[in-house]
């Protein structure tokens, strides 16, 4: 169809002051760290945002546990659905 304009996505500013990723080294970390900010920037245009918006001061994931051998990519993208699932409750 001519003339017809694709939706746009909503406005997402994302700031996440500080990671604490025990036993990860920095190459590893960094690489973690990079999966989590791309995974969840995805998740949350993906989803319905409040019309207010929200903002989360501190978020605590108890219960994540690191796989054995996974890869730092794999780790991230898990803990940022699991972030997700926290700011969308």
């Amino acid at each position: 169809m001519k003339g017809a304009t694709k939706p746009v996505a909503p406005a997402i500013n994302l700031h996440i002051g500080s990671l604490a990723l025990p036993g990860y080294s920095l190459r590893d970390g960094t690489r973690l760290a990079e999966a989590l900010k791309r995974e969840l920037g995805r998740l949350l245009a993906a989803q319905p945002l409040p019309a207010q918006g929200f903002q989360a001061d501190r978020l605590q994931i108890t219960r994540f546990r690191r796989h054995a051998g996974e890869r730092p990519e794999l780790t991230g993208r898990r803990l940022a659905r699991l972030i997700a699932q926290q700011l969308g409750d």
